[in-house]
C-alpha cells in the first residue's frame, strides 16, 4: 500500500512525464516512467551530445528521481529544475564500495535510504548518484545524461557532473581506473567548454581553491561532511594524464 506521500510523489511523477513528453515531441513517453533512455533532455533547438559513446548505459533516473531532484534543486540552490545546464566543474569520486554490482545497485533506487545515510538524510530524499561510474578495470557506466543533476557533492551538483570510481578506498583505486578518468574527462570537456574546474571530492570545502566561487547552498542545516576519496595521489595520476595525453589543465 502507498504512503500518501507515495501516493502524491507518484501523481506528481505522472505529471512530470507529460511535461517530458510535451519537451521531447512525444505524445507517449512511457519509457521514461521506467529510465530516462539514452537521449537527450533537452528543448528541440538545442543539439547536443549527452551521452558518452565509450560508456555502457545504466540509466537510474525515472520520473520519480526526477521530481525529487528538482524538490531537492530548489530547496538548496533556489532552482525549481532537474537540468544541470552549463556545468562548470567535474568532481572525481572513489565509491567507498568494492563492487561495480553493489555500487550500481546502491546508486540505483530514488529514494535515500536515510539510516544508512544518516549524515546527509536532512538534505531530502533524492538518492546519491553521479553521472558516471568507472570499475577497476576501466570500463566506462554512464548513469545519467550530462544535462540531469546528480546528488554527489554538497554545495556543488547544480554546476558539477560526478564521476565515481568503484573502490573501498584509496588503495584499492587503478591505474587503469585513472587513465578512463582522464579519457572521460577529455571527452566531457569538449563537449561542456564552460567547465573549467576539476576537483577530488576531498578538495570540494577547500574554500581557498578557485572552483569555490560555485559554492550555492540554502539550507542552513544542512553542514559539510568530510572527505577523503579519492585523494590526492590519485588526483595528482589524472590530472598529470589529462596534461600529457590530452593538453588539458584545469582549475582546481
Amino acid at each position: 500500500m502507498l504512503t500518501l506521500q507515495q501516493a502524491k510523489i507518484s501523481l506528481l511523477a505522472g505529471l512530470l512525464l507529460s511535461i517530458i513528453g510535451s519537451t521531447l515531441g512525444c505524445s507517449t513517453c512511457g519509457v521514461i516512467a521506467d529510465s530516462v533512455a539514452p537521449r537527450a533532455l533537452v528543448g528541440p533547438k538545442v543539439a547536443q551530445v549527452l551521452y558518452d559513446p565509450n560508456a555502457r548505459q545504466f540509466p537510474i533516473f525515472d520520473a520519480q528521481r526526477l521530481l525529487l531532484t528538482s524538490v531537492y534543486s530548489r530547496n538548496h540552490y533556489g532552482k525549481d529544475t532537474f537540468r544541470l545546464t552549463d556545468p562548470e566543474m567535474i568532481v572525481v569520486h572513489y565509491t567507498a564500495i568494492q563492487s561495480l554490482q553493489d555500487t550500481l545497485d546502491f546508486f540505483k533506487p530514488a529514494l535515500l535510504d536515510h539510516q544508512f545515510r544518516k549524515d546527509i538524510a536532512n538534505g531530502g530524499d533524492v538518492n546519491v548518484s553521479a553521472h558516471y561510474a568507472i570499475d577497476h578495470l576501466g570500463e566506462l557506466y554512464q548513469l545519467a545524461p550530462e544535462d540531469v543533476i546528480c546528488r554527489h557533492t554538497i554545495g556543488f551538483n547544480q554546476s558539477a557532473i560526478g564521476i565515481e570510481n568503484v573502490a573501498a578506498d584509496a588503495d584499492g583505486l587503478s591505474d587503469m581506473q585513472a587513465q578512463a578518468t582522464a579519457g572521460l574527462i577529455s571527452r566531457i570537456v569538449s563537449r561542456h567548454p564552460t567547465i573549467h574546474y576539476l576537483i577530488g571530492h576531498h578538495e570540494y570545502r577547500e574554500s581557498n581553491l578557485p572552483h569555490y566561487r560555485l559554492f550555492i547552498e540554502h539550507e542552513a542545516t544542512y553542514r559539510f561532511t568530510d572527505k577523503v576519496d579519492p585523494g590526492p595521489l590519485f588526483m595528482a595520476r589524472v590530472r598529470q594524464l589529462l596534461k600529457e595525453l590530452y593538453g588539458i589543465t584545469l582549475s582546481d
